[in-house]
């Protein structure tokens, strides 16, 4: 028996002893983060009589209406619970309380290891997303996958891979995706709830397109200062009444970040970020992309992380911003480190 179907048959036989169970992702959740965790809530629901599953935590605008809303969970509820984190490299991201209170954790993820906080791991740094884990979890041991747990890891699969167009796709990624289709889901009913976008993102992306600025050696960058997002807004409120639509306008420092491949595929530019101030926080969060020069190794030294060409930092000032986008630039000075294999 292999590793991987060791492991996850060690979750089997944890899950099937265990009531209740409760779910976790990681704060500011994506497409994988909450996907992972409701595409496996409906996976043991269907594979496991009696089962009390919840799912703590928080969503975002961008995948409200994709997802219900979280369960709320008390410390209560924890006692002689089993807790499953998903997405998850490290502890201090983990969203929710008590999840620590639990019986028995385990971690499901595809980021590299930092931290092991779980008593198994099913992890495979080599997946595109925690949703391949997932998916992958389930085919390897026959679980039943209902067409909505399907469409769940799809989104993850679909969104963390880029509409696989990252490196960490592989043949492995098609082969779960192709599993996941053939759960009969509405794949293009999905697609349309993805990819359909308001006036207000629209008009940020351009305004990316029109002002972000380039290092000598090809690092894209834009920074959103409060000036800038309160301007852009009072811009989109504008055209929005022009065009009759109603509802408020709020920037957040996800709809800013959450933009960072805008700035992918265009000649010239070998590694793009955003960089947007966070005044819940008073810091400036920044998401760096590259195609081939490997950026995690430098992220980690101003406190962030992630994967070799995705990565992400909370910064203090904006000095730490500048000496974050120099450094790059003496990356890009250099020969890649990544190849086409």
């Amino acid at each position: 028996m292999n590793k991987f179907k060791k492991e996850a048959q060690a979750i089997y036989e944890l899950i099937k002893i265990s009531n209740p169970i409760i779910i976790h992702c990681h704060i500011n959740p994506d497409g994988d983060a909450l996907g992972s965790q409701w595409g496996l809530k409906k996976i043991i629901e269907d594979n496991f009589e009696n089962k009390k599953v919840l799912v703590p935590g928080e969503t975002n605008e961008h995948m409200a209406s994709l997802f219900p809303q979280p369960t709320f969970v008390k410390k209560e509820d924890y006692e002689n619970a089993l807790v499953i984190v998903t997405d998850t490299a490290n502890r201090e991201r983990i969203s929710g309380e008590f999840w620590e209170e639990g019986k028995k954790i385990i971690k499901i993820d595809h980021h590299p290891i930092v931290d092991k906080y779980g008593d198994i791991d099913l992890i495979e740094e080599k997946a595109s997303a925690a949703c391949q884990v997932v998916a992958k979890w389930a085919q390897v041991l026959n679980l039943k996958v209902s067409a909505l747990a399907a469409r769940n890891l799809f989104l993850g699969l679909v969104t963390d891979s880029g509409r696989f167009l990252y490196r960490s796709v592989n043949e492995e990624t098609f082969q779960i995706a192709s599993f996941l289709v053939k759960q009969n889901f509405n794949l293009l009913d999905l697609y349309q709830s993805l990819y359909i976008q308001n006036l207000k993102i629209a008009r940020l992306k351009g305004y990316i397109l029109s002002n972000f600025k380039i290092t000598d050696n090809g690092v894209a960058y834009i920074i959103f200062n409060d000036k800038i997002i309160t301007d852009l807004q009072t811009k989109i409120i504008t055209q929005n009444k022009i065009l009759n639509i109603k509802g408020e306008v709020v920037l957040t420092r996800e709809d800013l970040t959450s933009q960072v491949n805008v700035m992918s595929n265009i000649d010239g530019i070998k590694i793009w970020l955003i960089a947007a101030y966070d005044q819940m926080n008073s810091k400036i969060k920044v998401s760096v992309r590259s195609a081939r020069w490997i950026i995690n190794d430098t992220i980690a030294k101003f406190g962030g992380g992630g994967h070799q060409t995705a990565a992400g930092a909370y910064l203090q000032n904006i000095n730490e911003v500048e000496k974050l986008i120099d450094s790059l630039d003496k990356i890009t000075s250099k020969s890649p480190e990544l190849t086409n294999n």
